[in-house]
């Protein structure tokens, strides 16, 4: 299996995974911290990290293949140039391949991109034997460009769903109105959380825009916390002069789950995510949703008046409009927050690594 970088969600799976498989599982990654720094240690037993220089990546991943241990080839996407070259020497060894997506159409891409993907991808995705993507909106990614039948097997994108419902379940009504205490939160506020960088794309600003059109007065007045660091961070905490909105910086472990056992409802403003990882991690903790529909798992989580309420990236107006109803209509808020609940608790780790294992079954047993 090659990863990019080694994630909390990452390790639980493999963890699982190479439990499940027989014969276990190497685990290589990439980089570390790419996207942030984790804080994670790696297993020496079946994990380690690549060489930086590429050319010795190269032939490290050449070198294990040659050692005809493997059945299995296992791909964290198809861009980097080290995991197309790992797919190709594994074909050239009539390894099967098989690759995770959370990649899902992109928008306003210019006509020669969109031009160059037409033509080559379909040839390229011919590599793999099997693609297990997150959800619904990356399936539709991988059938645009060709892949049919059961070349498809949809992975259940998740986090470790039931440690978190299990850790929030566990905080009652005095834990949790000294929670609130601890992070600024009014005891009657309606809570509107985001966790995530601090960047344009993440939706931040607009979030803190919207959030300034909900009406403000004594008791039960919404509150925004912000989690997250990055470079918008000057800009957060310019915002959070402002009474009602609350900054901690990037928070982990147990100290996040504080936040969303915390919070009322979450918030995820992006104009562009893959999948949102942070909408399973809400939703497990039993908060509803609103997403833009460019957040890459609403498709398969965020169901409109359910669990949720999606609205366009491009319309701060309807994020404004759907945070008041849900900070108006409480009945509303708390029939969201169980179904949201109910829907995630079967996206589990153990559900995930299950249908990844299967799919391996299904290419190496006649």
């Amino acid at each position: 299996m090659i990863y990019v970088e080694p994630t909390p969600y990452i390790l639980g799976l493999v963890e699982i995974v190479s439990r499940a498989w027989p014969d276990g599982v190497d685990v290589l990654f990439m980089k570390e911290n790419v996207s942030q720094s984790w804080g994670v240690s790696l297993d020496p037993r079946h994990m380690a990290l690549l060489p930086a220089r590429p050319m010795a990546a190269l032939k490290a991943i050449r070198s294990r293949l040659a050692s005809n241990d493997y059945t299995i080839v296992h791909l964290a996407g198809w861009a980097p140039s080290l995991m197309l070259a790992s797919m190709l020497m594994a074909r050239c060894r009539r390894i099967p391949v098989t690759v995770e997506s959370d990649t899902p159409l992109p928008r306003g891409l210019p006509y020669w991109k969109r031009a160059v993907k037409r033509l080559s991808y379909p040839l390229l995705f011919r590599l793999p034997a099997m693609f297990l993507p997150g959800g619904k909106r990356q399936a539709a990614y991988l059938r645009h460009y060709g892949v049919i039948g059961d070349r498809i097997t949809m992975a259940m994108m998740t986090v470790d769903v039931a440690s978190i419902s299990r850790y929030v379940d566990g905080i009652d009504s005095l834990q949790r109105e000294k929670l609130r205490g601890e992070l600024g939160l009014a005891d009657a506020a309606i809570v509107f959380l985001y966790v995530g960088r601090m960047e344009p794309h993440k939706g931040v600003r607009e979030l803190i825009e919207a959030f300034s059109r909900l009406p403000v007065g004594d008791g039960a007045s919404p509150t925004l916390l912000l989690v997250g660091d990055g470079s918008m961070r000057t800009f957060v905490e310019g915002a959070a002069a402002d009474s009602h909105i609350r900054f901690t910086g990037r928070l982990s472990g147990t100290a996040l789950l504080d936040a969303y056992a915390a919070a009322d409802v979450f918030v995820l403003a992006s104009r562009f995510e893959p999948w949102g990882l942070v909408v399973n991690e809400a939703m497990a903790a039993g908060l509803p949703v609103i997403a833009t529909d460019r957040v890459g798992c609403v498709d398969d989580l965020v169901i409109e008046g359910e669990t949720g309420c999606v609205v366009s990236a491009d319309s701060v107006d309807a994020l404004a409009a759907a945070m008041q109803s849900l900070y108006f209509d409480r009945a509303l808020c708390g029939k969201m927050a169980r179904s949201s609940r109910a829907l995630i608790t079967g996206w589990t780790l153990q559900n995930e690594a299950e249908i990844v294992v299967n799919a391996w079954n299904r290419l190496v047993k006649p």
